[in-house]
Order: structure tokens, then C-alpha cells, then sequence
């Protein structure tokens, strides 16, 4: 297993555990937020970007170079407006002849479901970034499912959704609105009743 792979399977595991083996009712932080958590331990150098923050500024019309860092299929579901697919392995050489030129004063935003595959890349990144005058790189805390969660704004292939994909069954169980939960474009119970 790659660096990657074992990262993300080892904060996969700590979330779901804490959402176990807590007691029903008892004060806890949600299961999402415990996977944060350990992203942010297991990238201590990688600068995160809460969700109120990058709505904030793209709101405000600032330029931000957002990317999404997950697969095809998921990116096929929904994404962040105005994000960017990109391949999570990228180089950091791949990332500056795709992006070097549209860097200056800008902020480079990478997302992921929760966080594991973007911090990898912004960590891979960042240097290169800088150098070609971006105003910081991050990772956008909780990734598409926080935003999700928080009801932020989607699309997708028909425009607007409130459609995501799970990642896996297991990551599944980060998703505070199940009913939006979909492995393809127009597959969740929400579209389902409609």
C-alpha cells in the first residue's frame, strides 16, 4: 500500500471507530470532524481553508484556482462550481505546466471527500505554487462532504444538485444528509422522490 493509500485508510479507521464506539447521546464531535482531525495530524504543514471561508471569497468575485482532487466518477456526481478535476498523484511539475501561469495573487484551493488526497496534494504542490506567485495553497477542511453537509451550493451534469458521491461505503457514513448520497449523476434518494 502507498503513503496515500495507508494514510487515508488509517484516518478512515480512527473516524469510524470514534463513531462507534461512543455512546449514543453523549457529547461527541461528529464523525467527519474527528476524520478532520486526523488529516490535520497527519499534515501538520498543509494550511486548511474552512468551508465559510472559500464560499467567502468566491462570493466576493477574488480569483481562487479551486481543484478538485478526486476521481472521475466522483466528479461526474457533483463538484464545487468553478472547480478543476485534477488526478491526485499529479506532480508537482504537472501541476505548474497546467496552472503556472494562472497562480499570481491567487489562492490555490484543493478538495478531496474529506481531505486525505487533497492535503496530499497541496503538500505537493505548495513550493512550486508559491514560487509562481499563488497567494497560499490549502485544503478545504472536511472537503466536499462538510460542504455538502452544510447545505453549500452544488452542481453537477443537469446544473444545481444536492447530489455526492460516498467515496466508498464505509466513507459513506461521513455524510450527514444521506438522502443526497448518490454513486451516479441523478441516483440518490432525494432524486429518487422526486
Amino acid at each position: 500500500m502507498n503513503r496515500y493509500g495507508a494514510v487515508w485508510a488509517g484516518i478512515l479507521v480512527v473516524g469510524l471507530a470514534v463513531m462507534f464506539l461512543h455512546p449514543a447521546g453523549a457529547e461527541q464531535a461528529s464523525p467527519l470532524a474527528a476524520v478532520e482531525a486526523d488529516v490535520k495530524k497527519a499534515f501538520p504543514n498543509v494550511a486548511v481553508m474552512p468551508t465559510a471561508d472559500l464560499e467567502a471569497i468566491e462570493k466576493s468575485g477574488q480569483p481562487v484556482v479551486l481543484l478538485d482532487a478526486r476521481s472521475d466518477a466522483e466528479f461526474a456526481v457533483s463538484r464545487i462550481e468553478g472547480a478543476r478535476r485534477v488526478d491526485p498523484s499529479m506532480s508537482a511539475t504537472q501541476f505548474k505546466d497546467a496552472f503556472g501561469t494562472d497562480l499570481k495573487g491567487r489562492k490555490v484551493v484543493v478538495y478531496c471527500a474529506v481531505g486525505g488526497r487533497s492535503s496530499t496534494l497541496a503538500s505537493r504542490i505548495d513550493r512550486v505554487a508559491k514560487e509562481a506567485g499563488a497567494d497560499g495553497v490549502y485544503s478545504l477542511q472536511g472537503g466536499i462532504f462538510r460542504w455538502h453537509n452544510e447545505k453549500r451550493p452544488l452542481v453537477g451534469p443537469a446544473g444545481a444538485t444536492s447530489e455526492v458521491h460516498p467515496f466508498s461505503a464505509n466513507a459513506e457514513r461521513l455524510i450527514e444528509r444521506q438522502e443526497g448520497v448518490a454513486y451516479t449523476p441523478g441516483a440518490s434518494k432525494s432524486a429518487k422522490a422526486d
